[in-house]
């Protein structure tokens, strides 16, 4: 348990630092950015890697009803959506406020559901009822973290107070229904490993190692979200005439660290994977909430030692540090009820 434990914690860091070397992309509109990012962690690494790493990976997949892969790709289309609601939903109502009820909506929708796609069984013995209780005391860790942020934004000198009520109506109905959304990606997963048995039919007889044996899981889920997002971006390229700018002298040196945050978000995500196989028949869902717990809390260590807190009042700190702390003992809640079971 120890072990998936320290490799979701590690997938959660890598994913709060994948987008650093997107502050030295020169001369890029945002679209061209992200357009490129998603195009390369969505197909290029995972298709690139799976095929060279994976043994077997036709025969596997052969193995697999197309009902399953129906399941998947319907789910990792609504990860893709979820995504993209994430940056229109923050527009909308601020960083703060949309980024703990995303992340809480997704928290509770990936975790819990799991439980009761082949686990709802465990949900009424002593370990499942102590990873229930965690998962809810995360949940006031991410409330109490999105009132420090909003405590930040209503001391920072440069808040505006132009929001119209119907911007943030409109704002946190895209973030509920873009929480709703993100989780796709955790229950594509689980429908792949744990009712696909894509990991399990490439460890004995192929021979993976468990990681490898993620990228199998993973691969549809990649495709299938990479597909909803691109069709999004070559919408926006083409409304903003920005397909020129792919054509500009700093691309190289762009597409270069644009491949690097994908190969750390890929990474990330088949650690994840990874986390989650170790933790067990439960991993979906402990592995999912102390995966989505953990991202938030290195954003706000980040955010916290990058000077995002300075100009914050000693109030809005001691919800953060609070938020940290209740986040911190619903994880070892969780911990302890998988550890039971």
């Amino acid at each position: 348990m120890g072990i998936g434990i320290f490799w979701v914690l590690l997938a959660a860091i890598m994913l709060g630092f994948y987008a650093f070397p997107s502050k030295f992309v020169k001369n890029y509109a945002v679209e061209n950015l992200w357009s490129g990012f998603w195009l390369l962690a969505m197909f290029v690494v995972p298709i690139i890697s799976t095929l060279f790493l994976v043994e077997g990976l036709g025969a596997t997949y052969d193995q697999v009803p197309n009902s399953i892969f129906a399941s998947i790709f319907a789910l990792s289309i609504l990860w893709g959506i979820g995504n993209l609601l994430w940056g229109i939903s923050i527009s909308k109502i601020g960083m703060a406020l949309g980024f703990s009820l995303l992340i809480g909506v997704a928290t509770l929708t990936g975790s819990l559901l799991p439980f009761f796609m082949g686990g709802a069984d465990k949900l009424a013995t002593p370990g499942g009822m102590l990873i229930l209780g965690g998962i809810f005391v995360i949940m006031l860790g991410i409330i109490a973290n999105g009132k420090a942020g909003l405590l930040r934004e209503t001391n920072n000198d440069t808040a505006k107070d132009t929001t119209t009520k119907n911007n943030m109506r409109n704002g946190i109905i895209l973030c509920v229904v873009g929480g709703i959304s993100a989780a796709g990606f955790n229950l594509a997963y689980h429908v792949a490993d744990n009712i696909g048995h894509i990991g399990q039919i490439s460890q004995e007889q192929y021979s993976s190692s468990p990681w490898i044996a993620r990228l199998a899981v993973m691969l549809p889920s990649f495709i299938g979200s990479g597909i909803a997002i691109m069709v999004y971006f070559a919408y926006q390229l083409t409304k903003n005439k920005s397909w020129e700018n792919f054509n500009k002298k700093e691309s190289p040196k762009n597409l270069l660290l644009l491949l690097i945050m994908a190969i750390v978000y890929c990474a990330s995500l088949i650690i994840y994977g990874l986390g989650a196989y170790e933790l067990g028949p439960l991993g979906t869902s402990v592995g999912f909430a102390i995966f989505q717990t953990g991202c938030i809390m290195v954003a706000n260590i980040l955010g916290y030692f990058t000077g995002e807190w300075d100009n914050a009042s000693k109030k809005s700190k001691n919800w953060m540090f609070g938020g940290l702390a209740i986040m911190s003992l619903g994880i070892i809640i969780i911990a302890v009820g998988n550890g039971i079971q």
